[in-house]
């Protein structure tokens, strides 16, 4: 087999059509990857503008601080966030393939498993929160539009069109994902900013907030602004399913600039709008959705249902997309599209569990939010390896688990000790500094109960790493091999 160094082409195929994707988890071919960075304008914009995300914008009025603290925390965070995360955006550009496949460049080939895992748990659990929410803004609007029915029925009947939706696009793949962004980016921003046009009127900046969740301001501050963090961060692992439908001439460079600058902007729209909307309710933490709903004029409570369904289509799009293409590099002798299709399957029997059988989808959230503390020391490892690695990398020798191993990125048996060490302690001292509805760690009576554990556990992770790829040098590609530019 030969070698095709930094996700260089490799036999020229015709140019993708409105059919369904097949490429899967192999490199794509150089013919086929026609999409540009301008696209994560679309990508990140329609993602972002869901009450998914939306809802989480939430969280700093929640913990009772006054609008303008809730939004410079957001603005904060979410920056945080997004420098952490843009750099990762060069992987897929480079090696042609997605972020937990490219990942067995410093994890080891067999050690890319843990991104395939993170990818999957995270995606399910994002999705389910995705369709959950839609699905509540649905039955919730439609109820005070048309009178129709709540409860467990309604819910199941919403969440399901809504699923059905969504997986029908994330089974086609890359092109229908990017033709739908393009929509719901849009429609999505038109809504949000309906919503801030709509409740003008009652807004109002002045806001001072409630009671603290926290011992004074600044502690409450950075509790919120590690929140609105976790949010950008929470992609780390999906990048690649895009960018590697960009030519491999492209500078990383621009790619890293064009996909922090629409994530920074679109988090930080969704966020504060969510925000905004949370300070008019009567009681903060009274459900987000139904509070929404009270506030807004009733013929706009037409655009919440509307938004509900659509706007969720992306983010849980994304979601169950990514989940297929990593799935696909364990299952990689079955089809995308035919292991998309059975995670989707799995991902409605999470969501009916989460939602209607045990109504635990707070749980869910909490979850949700712990797995992150284990994604940031993941990011790092990649963060501080692209930098050793010079951006260099073997396409080919990343799927080596296809031919029965070995190969340049194979270290000790298929696992790279200095990547999972790194990983294993940032990902301790994370879990140590937990403050959540579901677990307390220790570390967080050193910080007076603030949460820092995304923080704490991408800087354990990345300093480690280092230090043993200084002490003990991972082997690199040639210069001419291409570097990064």
């Amino acid at each position: 087999m030969t070698t095709t160094p930094t996700g260089a082409a490799s036999t020229a195929a015709p140019p993708r059509a409105a059919t369904a994707e097949h490429d899967g988890v192999a490199p794509v071919p150089e013919a086929e990857r026609t999409s540009s960075p301008a696209d994560f304008g679309w990508i990140w914009p329609s993602a972002q503008f869901s009450f998914g995300t939306v809802v989480l914008g939430a969280l700093p009025v929640v913990f009772g601080l006054g609008w303008w603290a809730s939004a410079s925390a957001i603005a904060v965070g979410v920056a945080v966030g997004t420098a952490l995360l843009a750099p990762l955006a060069r992987f897929g550009v480079r090696t042609g393939t997605n972020d937990p496949v490219s990942s067995g460049a410093h994890f080891g080939v067999r050690g890319r498993v843990v991104g395939n895992v993170l990818t999957v748990v995270t995606a399910l659990g994002f999705f389910a929160i995705a369709v959950w929410t839609g699905g509540t803004a649905v039955m919730v609007a439609g109820h005070r539009l048309l009178s129709t029915p709540t409860g467990p029925g309604a819910l199941t009947v919403a969440m399901f069109v809504t699923a059905a939706a969504v997986a029908l696009v994330a089974v086609r793949g890359h092109e229908a994902l990017v033709r739908t962004y393009r929509i719901t980016a849009v429609t999505g921003g038109a809504v949000l900013l309906g919503t801030l046009l709509v409740l003008a009127p009652k807004f109002d900046p002045g806001y001072g907030g409630g009671p603290l969740a926290l011992d004074g301001v600044l502690h409450t501050w950075l509790l919120a602004a590690t929140a609105s963090a976790t949010v950008p961060l929470s992609y780390a692992t999906f990048q690649g399913d895009y960018t590697r439908f960009m030519p491999s001439s492209t500078r990383p460079g621009r790619v890293a600039r064009a996909s922090g600058v629409a994530m920074f902007l679109s988090s930080l729209a969704a966020l504060l709008t969510g925000a905004y909307v949370t300070t008019l309710f009567p009681v903060p933490d009274e459900p987000w959705l139904q509070g929404l709903t009270d506030a807004v004029p009733g013929w706009f409570a037409v655009a919440v249902v509307l938004f509900g369904f659509a706007g969720t289509l992306p983010q849980a799009g994304l979601c169950l997309y990514a989940a297929g293409l990593s799935a696909n590099s364990v299952f990689w002798r079955s089809s995308r599209a035919a292991v998309t299709t059975v995670v989707a399957l799995l991902a409605g029997a999470v969501l009916y569990l989460g939602a209607v059988v045990y109504d635990a989808m707070d749980a869910m959230s909490a979850f949700v939010t712990l797995l992150l503390t284990v994604v940031a020391p993941w990011a790092a490892v990649l963060f501080v390896g692209y930098g050793l690695h010079r951006g260099r990398y073997d396409a080919e020798a990343l799927r080596s688990f296809t031919t029965g191993g070995g190969g340049r990125y194979w270290y000790v048996r298929g696992v790279n000790p200095r990547a999972a060490g790194a990983f294993a302690a940032g990902s301790l001292v994370g879990i140590l500094w937990v403050n959540n509805p579901l677990y307390v760690g220790p570390l967080t009576d050193l910080t007076d109960g603030v949460d820092l554990s995304l923080p704490a556990s991408f800087t354990v992770a990345a300093a480690l790493y280092g230090v043993l790829c200084r002490v003990w040098p991972e082997p690199l590609l040639p210069p001419t091999a291409g570097a990064a530019r």
